[in-house]
């Protein structure tokens, strides 16, 4: 480093500044995680609280207009007790379970087909509801053991350097006469967009690392590397040097 950019630096003779900053990074690291985390909790709860509570609205609103009561006159049905609040934030989620069961039976199956074969002959929603219906499906198998085989490098753009990739199946090519082995290339830090090459098998290395080993890799853009397992050599304890005997 150039010595007139050295003497620039303030903490640069400082040790002890050096450290408390680095024990703040320390705790912030650690401290940040976890209020990430809570606040994704609290929003979702009441993102489904909201919805819960729009539902309820609904359902007695229409309860009232059929007893011919207006909503905010005194004698109005309502949905307020202790703990409604998390009946509301609930309920999303037992509509949303109530749906899943329906959907894996063979009736809601059908019923669901043949929605979505309506909807799809619409000009511009059709569209629009397909492409979401493919983004939601591969986030719901991304990862999984039948929409990834293995880790695997591709040897690109230059020799020595290597791609890092998803195998997503083998077949036969006959137009080649090979074997070849079918790539999802995924880019960082987006692992949902990418590109899918098809290689000759003696040109993919297969690599150990597992799914979400490689999976953090590229969401991380190579920051979180995966662990390195150490070789038989490594573990071997060193050998002291015998001291020398006097002649």
């Amino acid at each position: 480093m150039d010595e007139s950019f050295r003497s620039q630096d303030p903490n640069a003779g400082h040790p002890g500044i050096r450290k408390a900053f680095s024990t703040l990074l320390a705790g912030v690291a650690s401290v940040v995680p976890v209020l990430a985390t809570v606040w994704l909790l609290v929003l979702v709860y009441k993102i489904l609280g909201d919805l819960g509570n729009s539902i309820i609205a609904g359902v007695f609103r229409f309860l009232n207009w059929l007893r011919g009561v207006h909503p905010e006159a005194p004698g109005a049905w309502s949905f307020e007790f202790p703990g409604s609040n998390l009946v509301l934030a609930l309920l999303p989620v037992l509509i949303l379970f109530a749906v899943g069961f329906a959907v894996t039976n063979a009736l809601g199956r059908h019923l669901l087909h043949w929605i979505e074969s309506k909807i799809q002959k619409l000009p511009l929603l059709g569209f629009v509801y397909s492409s979401i219906k493919q983004l939601v499906d591969a986030l719901k198998s991304l990862g999984s053991e039948r929409k990834f085989k293995g880790v695997a490098y591709v040897e690109y753009p230059s020799p020595g350097c290597r791609l890092l990739g998803f195998v997503t199946g083998n077949f036969h090519d006959e137009q080649m006469g090979k074997d070849v082995t079918a790539v999802f290339l995924p880019t960082a830090p987006n692992p949902l967009t990418g590109f899918v090459v098809i290689v000759e098998d003696e040109r993919v290395h297969n690599s150990n690392m597992s799914l979400e080993e490689a999976s953090k890799l590229i969401l991380s853009a190579g920051l979180v590397s995966p662990a390195v397992e150490k070789t038989a050599a490594e573990k071997q304890p060193k050998k002291e040097p015998e001291p020398a005997t006097a002649p």
